[in-house]
């Protein structure tokens, strides 16, 4: 028995390309263009390149301001602060089931991938390589957390929160320290929900988040 599977829709493949284009830099952050620059830019035409602005618009990504273009987000310290509050308040509830019912296997495999990104990071000066796998990182442990609330309107708004955390580092650069300083208060929050310690993963989850907060602000 044939197997059908559902074509991705050019709406689709503009949205991704978009976002490539945002994340490479191509397209920079506070940019305001015309639908027929990121035409030209994706290589597609302006009908999907409209559906997928919708979207990005309702992501929080972009403004289409009509006859005057589209404005790409440009993050401000109030967008951080509110981003990072946002977290802070589904975190603190999702890391206490995570610290209950999150599976050993689950919990091995998180360990042992900081414990190799650690491994990575020793005796280097330049992390730029090692960016994408931190972001994959950051979003596996993240989203673990954010998952255990079994909550699809939470899994859907934290998506889009992920996207603008992402937009957020754009304008940010990424030392060594700063990324083993994130590991290291990752395990501490593992080390806490392999203790089946919901309290102790809820504060360091909050401790993690304010300093996430400061580094995005540059003020460590």
């Amino acid at each position: 028995m044939k197997t059908s599977t559902h074509p991705k829709l050019l709406s689709e493949t503009a949205y991704e390309r978009l976002l490539e284009c945002l994340f490479s830099k191509e397209l920079p952050v506070g940019t305001r263009v015309s639908q027929n620059v990121l035409a030209k830019m994706t290589n597609l035409q302006v009908g999907p390149i409209r559906d997928a602005l919708k979207v990005l618009e309702a992501d929080g990504i972009v403004t289409v301001h009509p006859r005057s273009g589209i404005e790409v987000i440009k993050p401000t310290a109030e967008l951080v602060r509110n981003v990072f509050q946002f977290r802070t308040i589904i975190e603190r509830a999702g890391v206490r089931q995570f610290a209950l019912h999150a599976s050993p296997e689950v919990l091995t495999a998180l360990e042992q991938e900081h414990d190799e990104m650690a491994e990575k990071l020793q005796g280097i000066a330049d992390a730029d390589t090692l960016i994408p796998q931190m972001d994959a990182l950051e979003n596996r442990f993240h989203l673990a957390i954010v998952g255990s609330l079994n909550n699809e309107i939470v899994d859907t708004s934290f998506r889009r929160i992920r996207l603008i955390v992402q937009v957020i580092k754009l304008s940010k650069y990424l030392s060594p320290t700063l990324m083993k300083q994130s590991i290291d208060e990752h395990r501490l929050i593992l080390a806490a929900c392999r203790a089946r310690d919901p309290d102790q993963a809820e504060d360091l989850v909050a401790q993690h988040l304010l300093s996430a907060l400061s580094r995005s602000l540059g003020l460590n």
